[in-house]
């Protein structure tokens, strides 16, 4: 401190780190000179912070970049000292590399002199102008505007320069500065080397104006960020044999590959934790924008480029970059390598079945890929496409495959799909990254790799391309479709048709077969003459020989494999075709017999009576006899739409008057016997009584009803059932059903079997036989006859009535007569009541005809063995009753 007390001192310490490092090895004492020489730099240091030498200054170079153990020593002698430093030092860079200052450097220290503003503002406005188109075509999203300010200050070099190199100043051993002016030289020497200079066809110096095939170019590019050494090997340059290289010399006969890959090398060149890399497509696209250049070529260049680069990465915002690991496309190329032909050609298998899958089944029902000869089989009813393997001539189908044909019996049943030779080899090669590709996807999926990983996505984006070149080698490899015709096996272009990445294989067989082999019209008329005289050639045939020759006959189209079939039904039931025992006969046939078409209408269930409707067939006049055959004597039928009967068997006959056609047999209509039964309660409540009747109800038939109540059959086992005792049942204790079965027999017609269970309810109403019964149901008759019927059986036991209604209608002239009783306390008794309405008819309406009708709420019984005996005559069971209906006060 005393030494530069008071003084005006500046202290300039560069090297230091060089001079630490060669200070370590000198021994002093127990130490050595560097920590001599940094415990004199703390003191210095600690100095400085005094108010004492507040004129001293001191500046130190500090290159840790190239002299990482020397900065290191530095470092720690100033860590205690920090936080005092912080408060008074100051850094100072001398060249701000991410700045405009960078760029006049390089002008002074690169070029003698360069265009004036003038020249200069033309090549901005140019750049400017062929950005905006780039930017219309959706490209990129720089702003031109922007671009032609930047120009004018950076120019030469292009305004991405400045900040793609300033993302690796910091890299290690990286000599910021001296480091990108020696760079830079480098890259200008190039551009300006030979006869023909590339400088003369450039506007501005870019980021990526350098040659990596140049040795000394790649060495400092390699050693800004040696682990990028195999991503230029491989995917940038290696005398025209990287991929970046083989895509332009492919596609586009420009350097746009190689220049997008150094674009993005450049970008991808920073070596230090959370560096940024990388650029989007559209800032690559942006970038490399020049007059001159046709930017729809670079983007597929670039397009191209990212789906064959081994060591190219995508972040999660879609920017590009370079990394020291291969990716997928990579691993995807190994996995080709694997695999042989015979692989490919098991996949293509695969492929090209699903490609040409009969869905439809119309033209045709089977497909077949790449099959050995002996492994063909043809069969009648189905037509197989065969795909076959080009032949190695490429003049045509396989002599074997024309030998197979040749020595088949249905020739008419297959066809064959082959093609290119020149192209089968690409064929196989796009189809082992076909199944690489979904190999790759499989694993990730099982590795459950997620769907928006960058890499996934870019699995799936190649699985898209690739399935589009699959589909592009298959369509120049399978041109030709040969199908069977009289004269021979024919030839015709195929030309396989995508509508986006699928393909209908089976539709564009019948597109390119359509009027020349395969047919859609088989309902009209047409065919049917087709097929009589190419197939039915004789007037009677076997059908199964026709259906043979439809698959022996090349010169048969192809059709619906069922239209045939259908042709054969829809011939017979127009009657142009008969059948007769698997023979089919097409005729001309002699007229027809006459006939009658028997239709039943409707079935009466009371009474069995049955309406049919009859037509004569080739006839008009219709004769009819019950019980035997009808002859042109028997009775002519005068209702033919609507002919009721009650019969069991009728004979029909039908004559044609004009005699065009011969009487035929007579046809015998046969009715059918149906049993309807009956439940209700004994009269003395002992048991049931069923009654059983059999339809159609006719006093002239002879029914024999046979029945059983055991559960055995009525057939071998069944009692005659009487119609005046009719079947009892008796109340057996414990017993609550009985099974009843029965049949009825007429003129050798029997009855389905009626089988129906007779129960008696535990829930049936209650009924003391000695007690007074009331009844409150409602007894309604609608007519006459019904109303005398039931005052019959009403005085039959004595009973009454309450609130009793009766109506005597007159017909002619219309009118009408009402007599009602009070339905609390007037009993009136049946006899009363036929006296009162008699009284009313001879007093009141005393002519014409009359209809009587009747109501009652109550009706009252004596005794309830009286209700029990009316019940049973009533053919009714006390299981109809309520017990809330019967009152015995």
């Amino acid at each position: 401190m005393n030494l530069l007390k008071d003084e005006t001192v500046l202290i300039l310490l560069d090297e230091l780190p060089p001079y630490l490092e060669n200070a370590k090895s000198i021994a002093i004492g127990d130490s050595n000179l560097a920590v001599v020489t940094t415990t004199a730099l703390a003191n210095l240091f600690n100095a400085l912070n005094k108010p004492e030498l507040s004129r001293v200054c001191v500046v130190i170079s500090d290159l840790r970049a190239t002299y990482e153990s020397g900065s290191e020593l530095l470092q720690s002698s100033f860590k205690e000292l920090e936080g005092e430093i912080d408060r008074f030092a100051m850094n100072v860079e001398p060249v701000r590399i991410n700045s405009d200052e960078i760029y006049h450097i390089l002008r002074k220290k690169l070029f003698k002199s360069l265009p004036n503003e003038n020249e200069i503002n033309q090549i901005a406005i140019a750049y400017k102008e062929k950005l905006e188109e780039t930017k219309q075509l959706g490209f990129t999203m720089l702003s031109p505007d922007q671009l032609y300010t930047w120009i004018k200050d950076s120019y030469p070099f292009h305004p991405s320069t400045r900040d793609l190199y300033a993302r690796f100043k910091e890299n290690p051993g990286f000599q910021q500065t001296r480091g990108l002016i020696r760079l830079m030289r480098a890259m200008i020497s190039q551009l300006w080397r030979g006869d023909e200079p590339l400088a003369r066809r450039k506007y501005l110096v870019n980021p990526y104006d350098f040659d990596l095939n140049d040795s000394e170019m790649l060495t400092m590019i390699t050693q800004i960020k040696p682990s990028l050494s195999n991503a230029i090997a491989h995917d940038i340059a290696s005398n025209g044999r990287a991929v970046a290289e083989t895509i332009d010399r492919e596609m586009t006969k420009t350097t746009d590959a190689q220049d997008a890959a150094k674009l993005v090398l450049v970008s991808s060149l920073a070596d230090v934790p959370n560096a940024v890399l990388g650029l989007a497509p559209g800032e690559i696209l942006g970038y490399l924008t020049e007059p001159g250049r046709d930017i729809t070529l670079t983007k597929k260049a670039l397009e191209e480029f990212t789906f064959r680069a081994w060591y190219l990465f995508t972040d999660r915002d879609g920017k590009l970059f370079f990394q020291n690991t291969k990716n997928l496309i990579a691993e995807l190329n190994s996995l080709v390598e694997s695999y042989d032909n015979e692989t490919a050609k098991k996949e293509l298998r695969n492929v090209l079945s699903k490609m040409f899958e009969p869905k439809d089944k119309d033209c045709y029902q089977r497909v077949v890929v790449f099959p050995a000869i002996d492994e063909i089989e043809l069969s009648r009813d189905e037509v197989t496409l065969v795909i076959t393997e080009p032949y190695m001539s490429d003049s045509g189908l396989n002599p074997d495959i024309e030998k197979f044909y040749e020595d088949q019996r249905y020739k008419n049943r297959v066809m064959f799909l082959t093609g290119s030779r020149r192209t089968m080899d690409k064929l196989y090669e796009v189809t082992k990254e076909y199944k690489a590709i979904n190999e790759i996807i499989k694993r990730m999926n099982e590795e459950k790799i997620p769907e928006n990983d960058s890499q996934y996505q870019r699995a799936l984006e190649k699985r898209d391309r690739i399935n589009l070149e699959l589909l592009q080698a298959a369509r120049e490899t399978f041109v030709q479709l040969y199908y069977p015709t009289a004269q021979g096996l024919q030839k015709v272009d195929f030309r396989m048709e995508f509508v986006g990445n699928e393909y209908n294989g089976e539709k564009q067989i019948k597109d390119v077969l359509t009027n020349r082999k395969f047919i859609t019209d088989v309902s009209s008329d047409s065919f049917r003459k087709r097929c009589e005289e190419r197939l039915f050639t004789q007037q009677q045939m076997r059908w199964v020989d026709i259906k043979e020759r439809a698959a022996t006959n090349p010169s048969w189209p192809w059709h619906l494999p069922r239209a045939l079939d259908d042709l054969k039904d829809s011939m017979i039931r127009k009657g142009i075709w008969r059948e007769e025992g698997g023979y089919i006969n097409k005729g001309p046939f002699p007229k027809e017999k006459t006939s009658v078409k028997i239709q039943e209408i409707f079935r009466d269930e009371e009474t069995g009576e049955v309406t049919l409707k009859l037509t004569p067939v080739h006839g008009d006049v219709i004769h009819y006899e019950i019980g035997k055959p009808a002859t042109i004597s028997s009775p002519i039928l005068t209702t033919p739409n609507d002919f009721k009967t009650r019969e069991l068997k009728i004979s029909f006959l039908c004559v044609d008057s004009k005699g065009e056609h011969e009487t035929g047999e007579p046809i015998e209509w046969q009715n059918k016997i149906r049993l309807k039964y009956k439940v209700y309660d004994s009269s003395d409540g002992s048991g049931k009584i069923v009654e059983l009747l059999a339809l159609p109800v006719n006093e002239k038939i002879k029914y024999t009803i046979k029945y059983t109540t055991d559960g055995s059959s009525p057939f071998e086992n069944g009692q005659i059932y009487d119609s005046e005792e009719k079947i009892f049942i008796p109340k057996k204790n414990g017993v609550t059903t009985t099974i009843v079965q029965a049949i009825a027999m007429a003129e050798d017609i029997t009855s389905e079997k009626l089988m129906f269970t007779v129960q008696w309810n535990s829930s049936s109403a209650v009924v003391s036989d000695e007690k007074r019964l009331i009844l409150k149901r409602k007894l309604k008759t609608d007519d006459t006859s019904k109303t005398y019927r039931e005052l019959e059986l009403l005085k039959k036991y004595n009973a009454k009535l309450l609130g009793t209604r009766v109506v005597i209608y007159s017909v002619n002239p219309k009118t009408w007569v009402e007599f009602v009783t009070d339905n609390e306390t007037l009993e009136t008794s049946a006899e009363a009541l036929e006296k009162v309405i008699e009284d009313l008819r001879q007093t009141l309406l005393p002519e014409g005809k009359h209809d009587i009708t009747m109501e009652s709420a109550t009706i009252i019984f004596e005794k309830g063995l009286d209700f029990k005996r009316w019940v049973s005559d009533k053919q009714m069971s006390l299981d109809d009753f309520k017990q809330e209906e019967i009152l015995q006060p």
